[in-house]
């Protein structure tokens, strides 16, 4: 009986003994696919840090896209409105000039009135040059004369008025400057 209870508690640890190997088993197991897992996590993470990354530059890119379209659409039309003021440009030169001849003439004078109105009304101004500084973006010296009386770098003549289009020049105006 002895035996009996000895062979009995041999199988019991033999079982236990390979209980304790299953158990172990499926936990190897269990940490390999873990294991697997987190690999499988973590590429999944640096594939969706690389998408999110690819998505934050197209998203970048098409902005500043956007942007330098409008600003390419805003300089073209700024250069046409530039281009058919300065096709009637000679108008006002023209006008001037008969002003010069004729200065009692109120026809001319109202038409000179008229077409400067005109072209403040569409947001032109004329550049202010006699009695100025010379400034090289504003002028153009076609001249240049020394006198003692008058102050440094002045603009003491103008020959053709300068035109702006709030800051843009579409035309210089012609000068003479001083000393």
């Amino acid at each position: 009986m002895q035996n009996e209870v000895i062979n009995e508690e041999a199988v019991e640890t033999e079982e236990k003994a390979e209980a304790a190997v299953k158990e172990e088993s499926k936990k190897e197991k269990k940490c390999k696919k873990s294991d697997k897992a987190e690999k499988e996590i973590n590429e999944l993470k640096a594939k969706l840090a690389e998408a999110d990354d690819k998505f934050l530059r197209l998203a970048a890119e098409y902005d500043n896209y956007r942007k330098r379209t409008a600003k390419e659409k805003s300089e073209a039309y700024t250069d046409a409105y530039c281009d058919a003021v300065k096709t009637i440009l000679p108008l006002a030169d023209s006008l001037d000039k008969a002003l010069e001849f004729t200065p009692d003439d109120e026809g001319i004078k109202a038409l000179s009135k008229l077409f400067s109105d005109i072209l403040s009304k569409i947001g032109v101004s004329e550049i202010e040059s006699d009695g100025k500084e010379f400034n090289p973006n504003l002028h153009n010296a076609i001249m240049h004369e020394d006198d003692e009386t008058m102050g440094e770098n002045l603009v003491s003549q103008t020959f053709q008025k300068g035109y702006t289009l709030g800051e843009k020049v579409i035309r210089h105006a012609m000068v003479k400057v001083v000393n």
